[in-house]
Order: structure tokens, then sequence, then C-alpha cells
């Protein structure tokens, strides 16, 4: 009996537990409604953005606390380069490390759908 229980349970953990790769944690669904600031791209600036470059402390002369700053600095400025640098490129932001594939593309949408702000 014990013999089954032990074989039940390996059988279980082995079936149970498995590799994820950083592959199987890339969003690459096709974005299918327009993008906008506010709803869909301030929650990337604000929590991957901001603690570097907000008014009171802008790295590098950018600070992204508003819909216009933001705007301009990726119309503009060299924010979709940055974002998509290869990993261990010392420009790369955020410099924690790259963000996501799904937020880059929400960015890259915004840009292609006009920059909506609402």
């Amino acid at each position: 009996m014990k013999k089954i229980t032990i074989l039940l349970f390996s059988i279980i953990l082995s079936v149970s537990c498995s590799e994820t790769s950083p592959e199987d944690l890339i969003d690459d669904t096709p974005i299918t409604e327009t993008v906008k600031y506010t709803t869909d791209v301030f929650p990337i600036v604000q929590s991957q953005c901001l603690s570097c470059h907000n008014d009171n402390f802008s790295s590098g002369n950018n600070s992204y606390s508003s819909y216009s700053q933001f705007r301009d600095a990726t119309e503009n400025g060299n924010v979709i380069d940055r974002i998509t640098r290869s990993v261990g490129d010392p420009l790369l932001m955020p410099q924690g490390g790259q963000l996501p594939q799904n937020s880059i593309n929400l960015i890259l949408q915004w840009q292609t759908d006009g920059y909506l702000e609402n």
C-alpha cells in the first residue's frame, strides 16, 4: 500500500510541476482595441518610469509626470529607442530590466493609434 501511495504521489507531483521558459511569459496577443494613455499606457509609466522620471527627480532631464510630457518624449524623444533595446544594453530602460513585451507592444500601439489620451 505504501508503494502505491508513493507511486501515486510521484505521478501527481511530476504532472503538476513544469518548467516555465521566458518565452512562456511573453504575451504577443495582438492588440485589437485602440490604446489610450490614461487607461493603457499611464499604468506602465506609473509603475516603471515615474520613480526616476518625475517632476522632482527628472533623470536625463526627462519628466513623465503628465500625458504631454510622456507623449513629447515618445513622439520627439527617445522613449521607443530606449525601451526596445536589447537586454544588457546600458541604455535600455528601465534600468532594472526590460519591460514585458506586452507593455512595449501597448506603447508602440499607442504611438500607431496617434497618442490618444482618453
